[in-house]
């Protein structure tokens, strides 16, 4: 009969298993070959031509775009994690009690997650909220109507330096909100599984709501935390709009397949190494809860 049921669970692990293999090892093992390779297609035909290290060696002695990049990727992830991580725990514990339209609001805060593809969220950014310098200069109005802050400021006299710091700000916004979805959702689970009754006691005890956040809520959802910075981190690192994943896309349209690959690679490990870092020192500072 055990047996039996172990089987069931291999069942449900095959997708898994073969997504694994076709969709992730395959790929990556072609990676390698192109990594290590000079490819030139010649009326549909790959030819490789084995060069070694070499695409590496270019990339941390010759490329002038790779360094600088890296340190931009990763600075813009280290301020927006944090934010995201804590404008997510804000927004579970806001929609957690029960008021009219909860329902219709938490469906409004996932929304962004199911359309967030990275053309839609291009449009949105360029032509809705205008965050971008790719904006025509000689356009005062985008979709809806809504005028660009030059325009504004220009005919308030205002100076530049206004139009430039509200600019930033309503996309520092936009970019949080479309990126809290996943984050909000995993939290929101977790908030919603802390005992009612853990609260009780500590009101009986006469804590206050600032000492219920930090001695309940904080410690019980810390692994769910965990997850949401991991998440977060990976998802920074992958966005359309990072400047690694831009220049690996830059090289693969221009034709450079295998130097493309070999940024790929390296940044794959690069990030990885990162989040095993973060996963090493936060994971210390997490609360396990035993029943």
């Amino acid at each position: 009969m055990e047996k039996r049921r172990s089987r069931w669970g291999w069942v449900f692990v095959l997708p898994w298993f073969i997504g694994t293999v076709f969709f992730f090892i395959k790929p990556l093992v072609q990676a390698g070959r192109y990594a290590f390779s000079k490819v030139n297609i010649l009326q549909g035909v790959v030819n490789y031509k084995w060069i070694g290290l070499d695409n590496f060696i270019y990339i941390f002695t010759k490329d002038s775009r790779f360094i600088p990049d890296l340190v931009n990727s990763t600075l813009n992830m280290l301020y927006q994690v944090p934010v995201i991580v804590i404008f997510s725990l804000f927004m579970a514990l806001l929609i957690k009690p029960k008021f009219f339209g909860r329902t219709v609001f938490r469906s409004i805060l996932f929304f962004p997650v199911i359309i967030a593809s990275g053309v839609v969220i291009n449009i949105l950014q360029t032509q809705v909220m205008m965050t971008t310098a790719e904006a025509s200069a000689f356009q005062e109005a985008y979709m809806f109507s809504m005028p660009r802050f030059t325009v504004i400021t220009e005919k308030l006299g205002m100076p530049v330096f206004i139009s430039d710091l509200a600019s930033r700000v309503t996309g520092g916004f936009f970019n949080i909100t479309w990126k809290s979805g996943v984050q909000t959702v995993l939290l929101l689970a977790a908030v919603n599984h802390i005992s009612p009754s853990s609260y009780e006691a500590a009101e009986i005890e006469g804590a206050n709501a600032w000492e219920k956040l930090w001695k309940i809520t904080f410690p019980l959802v810390s692994p769910t935390i965990l997850v949401v910075i991991i998440y977060s981190i990976i998802d920074s690192f992958t966005d359309y709009s990072n400047s690694m994943m831009r220049m690996i896309n830059d090289q693969f349209a221009s034709g450079y397949y295998e130097y493309s690959t070999a940024i790929g690679l390296v940044y794959f490990v690069i990030v990885l190494i990162l989040v095993g870092i973060v996963n090493l020192i936060i994971s210390r500072r997490v609360f396990y809860a035993t029943l």
